[in-house]
């Protein structure tokens, strides 16, 4: 049976014996830096195991600690490659690297920095809370040794909160599966044609009728609460298409040729409207918008959005792609867009989102969308050449295995979970198996000879069909953490991280119980064996 651990590490070597954990297990630490990480796993420890663990601050008292963590980058960790692509905090990446040792009579975990002391414990809290529930008062885990470290720098979730509006009780718990799965972005899909969620951009007046929206306060938390997780919050206003919600708020946006009837569905039509880059209001609002973003999100990557600007002629697309990229950067930000955004020009500083990748339609598509997604598809492949010549680094979002609204091919094992399956996933995709959504590799994406290319992978979970937050979680479990592995690992999956799908169904199979312990719905495919 494999190491129930996802992502896979870069290596494990099991050893003989078990480690015990008992009540009252101390967790020592010497760095001040550490002390809320320590904190947190005490707390997740009590909590998915009901064994107590308690952190202690330097001096640990009389006795060894059950578990110590060091700051320290040994030899071993040294010898680890660094992970490819950008950072999502704008620097250098975060050191992620991180070393476990579980032994008879202890666990020491070595990591160079917290982040990776948060990573190497994430993987603890991994293995305790995969195991049957503790009986006589202690669990055991068997000994073994780690080490591990990140293939690619940026590992994210796109979460669209435009069409479904998630708390931000409900948002904190995506971050906290996140995390869990060792990803640290979380793109935060804010603005469409269905909602404008920002604080920013709001006339005096204030609200959309019916729509609900965030408060700079409520953001400014939540960035708050990911950064002590090690992930990075990149928000994205989307434009210029997609911005019918904000011309319902600032009508002055109207230019009288803006607004077009699309059917970017089969069988639903709907009214669009795109940023006119001639009106002078337009980069007023624009700018407004950007600068109260950029108060409220202090990363370094503001995400412009630029997919599907239906209607919008080229030449207005380009030049309004273009201004926007430069007041993203007059704020001291790094802008980054969907791969369309490659049709306004690309320059060094750019960064795209590959989306519209290998996406295989529901057998029941007519001609006419099957002719338009073929004609968008031969686009898209122009965009990525566009990008490999300008040596753009292309974050992967291949729409096949990466948006978890491609609907589930296989019946759940669980009859009550029909009517849910049955109404969430986006019914214009052909529905996907597990084992198929795992059947990729990011190095594949942008083509033969590109892997050098791909800057990051980010799954994307579309909100169309989902209509509380037990249908999203539905949607993210269990094909997400799949994801999350396949980031991880990086373009050349190593050793132990070129998993087969046999192998990580089986640790999937055990995860089933840290999602019931957090109460999410996640899909209970019958090809598992759950634990």
């Amino acid at each position: 049976m494999s190491l129930p651990v996802i992502p896979a590490p870069v290596r494990f070597d099991r050893g003989a014996g078990q480690f015990t954990l008992r009540p009252g297990a101390r967790v020592a630490f010497a760095a001040a830096e550490v002390a809320p990480i320590a904190e947190r796993f005490c707390a997740e420890v009590t909590r998915r195991t009901g064994l107590r663990a308690t952190p202690a601050d330097g001096d640990p008292g009389p006795g060894e600690p059950a578990v110590r963590i060091e700051l320290a980058a040994g030899a071993d960790l040294a010898a680890l490659p660094p992970p490819q692509g950008i950072s999502p905090g704008g620097d250098g990446p975060a050191d992620e690297r991180y070393s476990l040792a579980i032994e008879d009579d202890r666990v020491v975990l070595r990591a160079a920095e917290p982040a990776g002391a948060a990573r190497g414990l994430a993987t603890f809290v991994q293995i305790l809370a995969a195991r049957p529930s503790p009986g006589g008062g202690e669990l055991r885990v068997p000994c073994g040794r780690i080490l591990d470290a990140p293939g690619y720098a940026w590992r994210g979730l796109s979460l669209d909160l435009a069409r479904a509006f998630f708390t931000p009780g409900e948002v904190r718990r995506v971050i906290d599966l996140i995390a869990l799965y060792k990803l640290n972005v979380l793109h935060l899909h804010l603005t469409d044609d269905q909602a404008w969620r920002l604080p920013a951009g709001r006339p005096a007046s204030g609200r959309e009728p019916g729509g609900a929206c965030y408060s700079a306060e409520d953001l400014r938390a939540l960035v708050g609460y990911a950064a002590d997780r090690f992930v990075t919050i990149v928000p994205e206003i989307d434009m210029p298409g997609h911005a019918l919600a904000l011309a319902g708020i600032r009508p002055e946006l109207d230019s009288g040729r803006n607004q077009v009837e699309v059917s970017s569905v089969p069988g639903h039509r709907h009214r669009a409207v795109w940023l006119d880059p001639q009106l002078p209001a337009t980069f007023e609002v624009v700018s407004e918008v950007l600068a109260d973003a950029a108060a409220i999100f202090p990363g370094q990557y503001m995400h412009i959005g630029g997919d599907e600007p239906y209607g919008m002629p080229r030449d207005l697309y380009a030049s309004f792609v273009d201004r926007a990229r430069r007041l993203v950067r007059s704020l001291g930000r790094r802008p980054l867009g969907w791969q369309e955004t490659a049709r306004a020009g690309l320059g060094p500083d750019d960064v795209i989102q590959y989306w519209l990748a290998g996406i295989a339609l529901a057998a029941s598509s007519p001609p006419q969308v099957r002719a338009q997604i073929d004609a968008e598809l031969a686009a898209s492949r122009r965009d990525v050449e566009a990008a490999v010549a300008a040596s753009v680094p292309v974050i992967v979002s291949p729409a096949r295995h990466c948006y978890l609204d491609v609907p589930y091919a296989e019946p759940s094992a669980d009859p009550a979970q029909a009517d849910r399956q049955a109404r969430v996933g986006l019914p214009l995709y052909e529905p996907i198996t597990l084992a198929e959504s795992f059947d990729w590799e990011p190095a594949w994406v942008l083509g033969a000879g590109r892997a050098a290319h791909v800057a990051g992978v980010e799954a994307a979970i579309w909100a169309e069909t989902i209509s509380g937050f037990g249908d999203l979680s539905f949607l993210l479990l269990p094909r997400l953490p799949g994801i999350a592995h396949k980031a991880w690992a990086g373009p050349g999956a190593p050793g132990s991280r070129a998993v087969t799908w046999a192998d990580h169904g089986d640790r999937l199979a055990r995860h089933g119980r840290l999602w019931e312990q957090d109460d999410l719905e996640y899909f209970r495919a019958p090809t598992l064996n759950w634990l």
